[in-house]
């Protein structure tokens, strides 16, 4: 599960705008350059970063949802051709067809070399 994002844009933002607010009067700048302004790009950054977690917490919701189908399925999966080796057997046309590999034509595993050496006779 992923961790919400914070803003320290909007924490620092949100200081600033307390400690402006706090200077009596409320200094005004000009058109498009206000308190009130920075106030209302402070509510859409906080309300884009409220709808960007709730995303977040969604997505991770459903990545479980998906992790436990996939988990499902290939239970199913495996099941499902267990059933057709036991009703049919394992070296089948229908065995095949469901994705098995024919018991005959499976490579058997190969003993492997183990080297019976002692140190004794390494030494050159």
């Amino acid at each position: 599960m992923r961790p919400n994002r914070m803003s320290p844009v909007l924490e620092d933002s949100l200081r600033r705008l307390e400690r402006v607010m706090a200077i009596s009067p409320v200094p005004n700048f000009g058109t498009g350059f206000s308190v009130a302004n920075f106030e209302t790009v402070l509510t859409e950054l906080s309300t884009i970063l409220g709808a960007y977690n709730t995303s977040i917490a969604a997505t991770d919701r459903l990545g479980a949802q998906l992790r436990e189908k996939e988990k499902q399925a290939r239970d199913f999966r495996e099941r499902l051709l267990t059933a057709i080796a036991f009703v049919y057997g394992k070296d089948t046309d229908e065995y095949v067809a469901a994705g098995g590999i024919r018991k005959s034509e499976r490579k058997r595993p190969r003993p492997r070399n183990v080297s019976s050496a002692t140190g004794s006779e390494n030494v050159m």
